[in-house]
């Protein structure tokens, strides 16, 4: 899917480095975008919006000056280090929603 705003959408997990690295949140990553919250994206970093909270208490990466936890940021847009974002092939994803939605 692509958005003519944002550039194409991905699909992914977003993960913070701890031993070992864990998975936070499910979100889509707007590939292309090159700033958040009117902050120019660093290098090494992707636009994300998150889509399902997995740890709540997970603090965010890149925080902003409302949202310092991963559960606070649930249908809000970060900035996220492109290394700690794994893409999901789109059948696994599509499958998760229609579960999560329409059940």
């Amino acid at each position: 899917m692509t958005d003519p705003d944002t550039g194409d959408l991905d699909k992914c997990e977003l993960y913070i480095e701890e031993n070992p690295s864990h998975l936070v949140a499910l979100e889509i990553v707007y590939e292309g975008s090159t700033v958040v919250h009117n902050i120019l994206l660093l290098h090494g970093q992707v636009k994300v919006g998150v889509e399902e909270v997995k740890d709540a208490d997970a603090p965010v990466l890149v925080p902003t000056g409302d949202v310092i936890l991963v559960g606070q940021a649930l249908n809000t847009f970060l900035a996220w280090p492109t290394h700690l974002v794994k893409r999901l092939p789109e059948q696994v994803f599509y499958s998760h929603y229609m579960l999560l939605f329409f059940n």
